[in-house]
């Protein structure tokens, strides 16, 4: 196919390579590439191939592989506005992968002398690159469970540097205090405590120190052609992960402060329809680069679903005239299936998911029972202490025989009443829960045992906003914290809930679950309007044409006659 210049300079305008640049800027590169167009599953380049040309992928999709050992290692699948090769030019080496086509596929192509004009030229343009091949490079080991197939990742990143080097003045303070004391004790005779508060204090700074780094680099923000994730690994604790899909994206804001514009960082608003899933990315590295690749990548996504529902209302209109039509799979939204916990604990199970995935129960923290039977589990311990104690004495405490038949009856009265209380605290525990069902309620029930149950109910679709929030040093190394859930002029507060973050998500998820399949059953029913429309009007033409066979018909005979 021939591709204008006009096509290429709008083709490349939507492209967040070329973000900032103007239309004359544009027009210049895009006379610098040339068409190029290659049949399905044909080799582009090999592995080991001299590197001389950058592609971008105009229409069609690559398969990007390489050979390791005697199996073919998939990379990547890339689609329509993908660019690759660039790796061989910018770092003057040979090709690293295999490129195929998976299809019929139509490339801009820039030869390296026009490449490496355009990167000497736009210097912007080279750390778009770069950043690409620095965020492959990073990924290249790794592996993400909850990535579909298919799914590529565009972004990898964590919070400014600044942001890291701005939370370390706090623990840098506590050093200078512990120099403070460390001075004081050599200018005084009472020199042992402001010794021993400097070595504590110096202690705190490195444990602080090592805290922030750890909390700094565990914190991850991806962005993927299907996906925007926020993932924040707790330490000892398994990663929380919050998302937004870009189908279900509304728009995309940018958020800086004086010193965020200064240094390069501020904060991504990503929005979606339902408000709920909304992702607030903060201290994001050059926030307005990640703002224009998630811009790129949802007109993307919004292309597919054009794409999809134009193949859907096809197959439609022919299953109503009864021709053979074939399935069109929706593969542009995904809602994954909640997962259940895998603890091995399952009496202290906080989360529990039935197998369709429909109803999911949570409780409290295990914090929270342990607050309320630390004391007799604690006399339990003590008890089983003396019986041994008792046993190995034969009986004589503190001097004094205890007859053995007294002894264990009142050891057997103190077991059961700090046993039971356990046991209450445990039934009290277990019936403070907090559920999504079946038929998409959420529910906050708590009942007390031998005592009245109270319980509070919404439906889901009607939850205007949701949050969760995890305040002090001990939600964040366990991990819990409290959802707020508002319903109209409502508020359901899900309590010291373990990984909200996750609780947040999946109610997210079973919103997008209740709009897509709302939305669905208002396309099919749309559908079915028109097929109903088609039908009669197949059936209006075929009268036409059968009275117009009879009248032709009649003038035979006549003729006959």
């Amino acid at each position: 196919m021939a591709i204008s210049l006009e096509e290429k300079v709008n083709f490349l305008k939507s492209r967040a390579m070329f973000r900032g640049l103007d239309g004359e800027e544009i027009a210049e590169i895009a006379s610098l590439m040339d068409e190029f167009h290659q049949e399905g599953d044909r080799l582009v380049y090999a592995e080991g191939d001299k590197g001389s040309v950058f592609y971008i992928i105009y229409h069609g999709s690559v398969r990007v592989w390489r050979q390791e050992g005697e199996q073919e290692r998939e990379i990547m699948i890339l689609e329509s506005g993908d660019k690759f090769g660039e790796g061989a030019l910018i770092d003057n080496t040979t090709r690293s992968v295999t490129v195929n086509t998976l299809e019929d596929t139509d490339f801009l192509v820039m030869h390296k002398e026009n490449f490496e004009w355009m990167i000497d030229q736009y210097p912007e343009i080279e750390q778009h690159l770069i950043d690409l091949l620095e965020t492959r490079e990073q990924i290249r080991d790794m592996y993400f469970p909850w990535m579909h197939s298919g799914e590529v990742i565009y972004i990898f990143t964590r919070r400014h540097p600044a942001v890291l080097w701005i939370n370390l003045l706090k623990p840098f303070a506590v050093l200078l205090v512990s120099g403070i004391l460390f001075y004081i004790s050599t200018l005084t005779r009472l020199n042992t405590l402001p010794t021993i508060l400097g070595f504590t204090l110096l202690i705190f700074f490195v444990i602080w120190t090592v805290w922030q780094i750890l909390d700094w680099r565990n914190d991850y923000f991806i962005l993927t052609n299907q996906r925007v994730v926020w993932i924040e690994q707790v330490i000892f604790q398994a990663a929380a992960r919050q998302e937004a899909p870009l189908s279900a994206v509304q728009s995309v804001d940018v958020q800086t402060s004086q010193m965020g514009r200064l240094l390069g960082y501020g904060n991504v608003l990503v929005r979606t329809f339902t408000g709920t899933g909304s992702l607030k990315l903060t201290n994001v590295d050059d926030p307005k680069k990640m703002k224009s690749m998630i811009e790129e990548l949802l007109m993307r996504v919004r292309k597919k679903t054009e794409v999809v529902a134009k193949k859907q209302l096809r197959q439609s209109i022919r299953q109503s005239l009864g021709i053979e039509a074939q399935s069109v799979e929706d593969t542009v939204f995904y809602v994954e299936k909640p997962v259940p916990e895998t603890s091995k604990l399952a009496l202290l199970r906080t989360r529990e998911v039935s197998a369709d995935g429909r109803t999911i129960t949570y409780h409290r923290h295990w914090w929270v029972l342990l607050t309320k039977t630390w004391v007799p589990l604690i006399c339990l311990v003590g008890m089983f202490a003396g019986l041994v104690y008792a046993w190995i004495h034969d009986y004589v405490i503190f001097t004094f025989t205890i007859p053995t038949l007294s002894f264990y009856v009142f050891w057997f009265i103190g077991f059961f009443i700090f046993l039971g209380m356990i046991a209450y605290n445990y039934v009290d525990w277990k019936n403070d829960i907090y559920k999504i069902n079946d038929d998409d309620m959420i529910i906050d029930s708590e009942k007390r045992p031998f005592g009245e149950e109270i319980s509070r109910s919404a439906p889901i679709k009607n939850i205007i906003s949701l949050t969760h929030e995890r305040h002090g040093i001990l939600r964040l190394l366990l991990n819990f914290g409290n959802v707020q859930v508002v319903v109209a002029d409502a508020t359901l507060p899900f309590y010291d809930v373990h990984n909200p973050a996750q609780v947040q998500q999946d109610i997210y998820y079973r919103q997008e679950q209740i709009k897509l399949q709302s939305e669905a059953d208002d396309y099919e029913a749309d559908r079915e309007h028109i097929s109903k429309w088609l039908r009669a009007y197949h059936d209006v033409l075929e009268e036409e044409a059968s009275q117009k066979r009879r009248y032709m018909a009649d003038d035979l005979d006549d003729e006959d006659y």
